[in-house]
């Protein structure tokens, strides 16, 4: 039985397809109701009751553009209207009452919920059109049942042919809605069912769902005004003879009032008179295009939970608008789950039923709107700098549209804090300019409110990066609203400034991002001081600052800090202004084009020097040898990258760049202590292999005391050619000192010199080969790398083979190869 059962729920789940949402069986006698029952509804009421207009409702997570209060449920319908008739007729044991004795997924008796309860009218809409072609597509269930795109029409090769159909059903504190889509033969039908409480009935905010309507008190409007503390507003509208014509002038046409609580109304009305705009409510009055009133007042009945956020409703006063918005608070403040805003100003109290109008109560008075974003900042004489740069780089189009936005506006103030080079490049409107204005702009209206103190709200520019904003805790000595901070490092000084496309908020810093920051600021920020002092003093910086696209392999502090740069920079910086070397050493670290670590790859790449540069991948795991995750430039090793300046990347070194100027036999011949391993390479005809430019090698190099040792102990063997045993010594690769890791039996490492011997490559105070040494790596050729070595690499000799050594030549002594002849 448990098995069996078992199955019906993994049944149950195919049903409902992929969405996941937990709900409770609730099988009802229309076939339209809906047969699940959000989990939410199930548990219990909360203590005490509240007013029907105080509290709202709790909201499942949704988007922006979906209606708040929104919990969903999903239902199916498969060949019945009732699906528990389905399960009987396949597993009639169950009983006719088996699904309907569950309460929840617990045991009990069935629970009615409240729209299937008295004081509940019900609406139904009915919409028929033509299926598209991509609704009527067919797709394959995850049990094997083809299903049409709209989930509406099933096709079972193991029932036979059968509708399917889902509801989506949304449950709010006084409206239950259903709608049901049905997609058959090419037609597509609409079924709308809602039900909500009648007309003077209402069921208390976060109510359990089985609580039913309960009448509601339901006063004249002034006195509903008076109770939620907002009997002024109404006061002076009537006594100036504008509330007649706010509520429809008694032609039965449904009202919503926006009324100012009295501390708001009242201080309004103190600045207007101070100054001198309006003296009374009858002078104010006298101009209905300027009437404050109407401007609060709107056509139709507008409940707040039925408002999508960024709706613009029409008010009574032409042309004028007023923009809701919706932000969703966590759970854990304890405070109410939403909060909404009319024009930026806090919607205090809402949906509160009167008999001539429904009301909600703002914490401030609503201003006409007639000037977009752009133009206050144009108009603001403290904000010159932002109109100039947002002109120049476009964004002023974005900020002229019809498309809600917010722009965290600085002053010219904050733009003289900026160091020189991003103050620069913000004024000129170059490349970093739009990414440093993207990253104070959103495409959405943020209010003030949105934030709430103990809580950081997060909200994402047009950069797609995170700006957290965090309002303080007000103290009891504090007087004025409480400070909001951005990233910690902006404050908004003057917020809410509304226009009639979203708000702007004032702030007094500059929100520096490293996406946006050019070159020489963000080495600064990332402490590459030196390199960054050096362009600098060349008097190059800001042609680095103009570059697009590239890639830059910058050297740490610690990589130049003995270098001649460092002690020209310190000791005579006067040399370095303009000077051509200085100018080929700093271009011989930048490559074109952008390339971030995920995009590299070994191969040879052109600097803006001229000579190029060789990237190399090595793997530094024992176990998987396929998996690259350290990467070298000429040798030297990224230890930080993927810093991104505005189109470009910054990567670390670990040494600074030179570019080679010698392939692998000058190497040797400019360096004495290298001539008797370049008298074998001359002897086995090697000399052009070490030249040719083409190739990429590592030449492993023993001192010319390695081969003194080795005479001066008198070992003897029998002789080894030269050409074998400097083939013994070339790799046809490049291996970095950097690549070479410690390894241990079985994870042993090799690599194959030209000869074809397999030489093990290990680490443990320094790389070793074999049985050498590397004393010096990494010195840099055209066509590869020299690594100098303590001993002469004999491979591991096979099984019964002794290791062969050096025979010193002595009285009568016929040499026998070309090794013999040098010594």
């Amino acid at each position: 039985m448990t098995r069996l059962w078992a199955c019906l729920l993994l049944l149950g789940v195919g049903l409902l397809g992929t969405r996941s949402i937990q709900a409770v069986p609730f099988y009802g006698d229309s076939s339209f109701d809906t047969e699940f029952v959000p989990l939410e509804h199930q548990q219990p009421p909360p203590q005490g009751r509240q007013d029907v207009g105080s509290t709202p409702p709790v909201q499942t997570p949704s988007g922006l553009d979906q209606k708040p209060f929104n919990v969903d449920a999903i239902t199916t319908d498969v060949n019945n209207p009732n699906p528990a008739i389905f399960f009987q007729q396949s597993f009639p044991f169950f009983g006719n009452e088996f699904f309907n004795s569950f309460g929840g997924f617990g045991f009990g008796a069935a629970q009615e919920p409240w729209w299937k309860g008295p004081n509940v009218c019900t609406e139904k809409e009915e919409d028929e059109t033509v299926a598209t072609e991509t609704e009527g597509e067919e797709t394959v269930d995850t049990f094997g049942q083809e299903r049409d795109g709209v989930s509406s029409v099933v096709r079972s090769p193991l029932f036979g042919q059968f509708q399917f159909s889902v509801n989506s059903c949304a449950e709010k504190p006084n409206k239950h809605v259903c709608t049901k889509i049905v997609n058959q033969n090419g037609k597509k039908k609409t079924l709308t069912l809602t039900r909500q409480c009648c007309y003077g009935y209402g069921r208390p905010r976060n109510a359990d769902f089985t609580t039913p309507c309960e009448k509601i008190d339901i006063k004249d409007v002034e006195a509903t005004a008076s109770e939620m503390g907002a009997k002024q507003f109404l006061e002076s509208a009537r006594s100036s003879g504008e509330l007649a014509d706010m509520l429809g002038a008694g032609n039965g046409k449904k009202v919503t009032l926006f009324v100012p609580n009295d501390a708001a109304f009242v201080e309004y009305r103190g600045q207007q008179q101070q100054e001198n705009n309006v003296e009374d409510a009858k002078a104010e009055a006298s101009n209905p295009a300027k009437s404050v009133y109407k401007l609060h007042a709107v056509l139709g009945e507008v409940q707040l939970e039925d408002v999508p956020n960024e709706q613009l409703l029409q008010t009574e006063l032409p042309d004028q608008k007023i923009r809701i918005n919706s932000y969703q608070l966590p759970v854990a403040l304890g405070l109410e789950p939403f909060r909404y805003a009319a024009n930026c100003v806090p919607i205090e109290k809402h949906d509160k039923l009167s008999e001539q109008a429904l009301v909600h109560t703002l914490g401030g008075v609503l201003k006409p709107l007639t000037k977009n974003v752009m133009d206050l900042i144009r108009e603001r004489a403290d904000m010159s700098i932002m109109r100039t740069v947002l002109e120049k780089t476009n964004l002023s189009a974005m900020l002229e549209g019809d498309k809600p936005v917010t722009i965290f506006v600085p002053t010219d103030a904050a733009f003289d804090k900026l160091e020189p080079h991003l103050r620069r490049a913000l004024k000129e409107g170059r490349g970093c300019a739009s990414n440093i204005l993207k990253n104070h702009m959103l495409d959405l209206t943020f209010c003030s409110l949105a934030t709430v103190p103990g809580a950081k709200t997060t909200a994402y520019n047009l950069l797609g990066e995170a700006l957290l904003l965090n309002r303080t805790q007000g103290n009891v000595n504090q007087t004025g609203p409480a400070t909001i901070s951005i990233n910690n490092v902006a404050k908004i000084v003057d917020a809410d400034i509304m226009g009639t496309n979203g708000v702007l908020h004032v702030i007094d810093t500059i929100l520096p991002t490293e996406s946006a920051l050019p070159m020489t600021s963000l080495m600064a920020q990332k402490n590459l001081t030196i390199f960054q002092r050096l362009l600098e003093a060349s008097g190059y910086d800001n042609q680095f600052d103009d570059l697009d696209n590239v890639t830059i392999f910058a050297p740490t502090d610690k990589a130049l800090q003995n270098s001649e740069w460092a002690r020209m920079l310190k000791e005579q910086p006067e040399l370095l202004n303009h000077n051509l070397d200085l100018l080929e050493f700093l271009n011989y670290h930048v490559v074109k084009p952008m390339i971030k670590t995920c995009e590299l790859s070994e191969k040879s790449l052109p600097t803006v020097a001229g000579a190029s540069v060789r990237l190399n991948l090595y793997s530094t795991h024992a176990l998987f040898s396929d998996v690259m995750n350290r990467a070298t430039v000429n040798c030297a090793r990224l230890v930080h990258f993927d810093d991104e300046s505005c189109g470009s990347v910054l990567h670390q070194v670990d040494r600074p760049l030179s570019p080679p100027k010698n392939n692998m036999l000058k190497l040797l011949e400019a360096n004495p202590n290298y001539s008797k391993f370049l008298e074998l390479v001359r002897k086995a005809n090697l000399t052009q292999l070490l030249s040719n430019d083409s190739r990429s090698l590592t030449l492993l190099v023993p001192k010319n005391d390695v081969f003194e040792e080795l005479i001066d102990s008198g070992e003897s063997a029998k002789p080894m050619d030269a050409a074998a045993l400097v083939k013994t010594h070339v790799v046809e690769d490049v291996v970095c000192c950097a690549g070479i890791i410690p390894t241990n039996w079985p994870f042993v490492r090799s690599i194959e010199s030209i000869s074809g011997q397999h030489l093990r490559i290990t680490r443990d105070r320094r790389p070793k080969i074999e049985n050498a040494g590397v004393t010096k790596c990494d010195v840099v050729a055209t066509n590869g790398i020299l690594h100098e070595i303590n001993d002469i690499i004999v491979p591991r000799p096979q099984r019964n083979q002794q290791r062969p050594q050096l025979i010193p030549p002595g009285p009568g002594f016929q040499p026998q190869g070309d090794f013999d002849v040098f010594f």
